[in-house]
């Protein structure tokens, strides 16, 4: 399940093994987008895109970035309406509202129990769905979302605080909120480093940041290579992190991370048949009965890497 962003702001061997590939040669243009060394390596080329690699920090970006035209063009209503796992956007969204309740329940697990009045702001929040389940938990939640389409389904159709809007640190007092998620964001954002830092302002002393993001390093991503379907979120995604990465951007912010796992997701099995059927040969499922394929299925492929983070006190 991935989330839009909030802000305008590897190839293998034919095993997928090892990463990055030993025969990419460095090319002095463009430095890299974390730290600045040059010298990226270019992995992978899709049409005019690369992804390109920090042979120092190790971090994977998008190269070019796509234009704020672009950008503007990409997340409309379409968005959520369908996809493939080639193409941008959600595979019917709003059909999987259940699913995602699941699955957004599920990770409520993980998050502190929230004292009276502590405050929450869901960064992506889409049509907010987690919201409603923060709510229901006992935050004082609310999200932001830069989607006009997907922020008023959730205020109009959900009844949930979401508004419409990118992250900065002006978008409340600084210290304001006790816990911040952004749920499959990060990936999105042209500067990662920047709205962390914002978030780290809004966060009150001891707040936490829980967020997702696709695993560019698990098992899985090295197995798969070039399958993955990670590398194929172009050019909605623009960074590809894994945990050293993903760790160092969150301490270069001030940020301390205190807790890594593979979260669980919760879709259908037509969901899960159609991602499937993507990446290798599968029969039609139209001869499958209609009500066993709407059925919920939870799946973790290593996909999804969550880390919780702390405002240090």
């Amino acid at each position: 399940m991935d989330r839009h962003p909030t802000t305008p702001r590897p190839k293998g061997d034919r095993t997928g093994l090892p990463l990055p590939a030993p025969n990419l040669k460095p090319d002095a243009s463009p430095p890299c987008r974390g730290c600045g060394a040059g010298g990226t390596e270019v992995q992978f080329q899709r049409q005019r895109f690369q992804i390109r690699a920090c042979p120092g920090c190790g971090l994977r970006f998008l190269d070019p970035q796509p234009t704020q035209a672009e950008l503007d063009h990409l997340y409309g209503e379409a968005y959520f309406a369908g996809s493939s796992t080639a193409a941008p956007g959600y595979d019917r969204y709003v059909d999987e509202i259940e699913n995602h309740r699941r699955t957004f329940a599920e990770r409520m697990r993980f998050l502190p129990a929230p004292a009276p009045g502590d405050r929450l702001l869901d960064v992506g929040a889409s049509i907010g769905v987690f919201v409603e389940q923060a709510r229901q938990a006992g935050w004082d939640a609310e999200g932001l979302e830069p989607s006009e389409w997907a922020a008023s389904f959730a205020r109009e159709q959900l009844g949930q605080p979401v508004r419409t809007g990118v992250v900065h640190r002006e978008v409340a007092p600084a210290g304001h909120y006790q816990m911040i998620t952004m749920w499959e964001v990060v990936e999105h954002l042209s500067d990662p480093a920047m709205v962390l830092a914002d978030l780290h302002h809004l966060l009150a002393p001891g707040g936490i940041l829980a967020l997702s993001t696709p695993d560019a390093g698990s098992l899985v991503t090295r197995l798969m290579g070039r399958r993955w379907p990670g590398w194929q979120k172009i050019p909605e995604h623009l960074f590809f992190f894994d945990r050293r990465t993903l760790d160092r951007v969150l301490r270069g912010t001030g940020l301390e991370p205190f807790d890594w796992r593979h979260v669980t997701l919760t879709v259908s099995r037509r969901y899960l048949w159609d991602r499937v059927a993507r990446l290798m040969p599968l029969p039609p499922r139209h001869w499958l009965p209609a009500r066993w394929m709407e059925q919920s299925i939870r799946v973790n492929p290593g996909y999804d890497l969550m880390v919780m983070a702390r405002r240090p006190a």
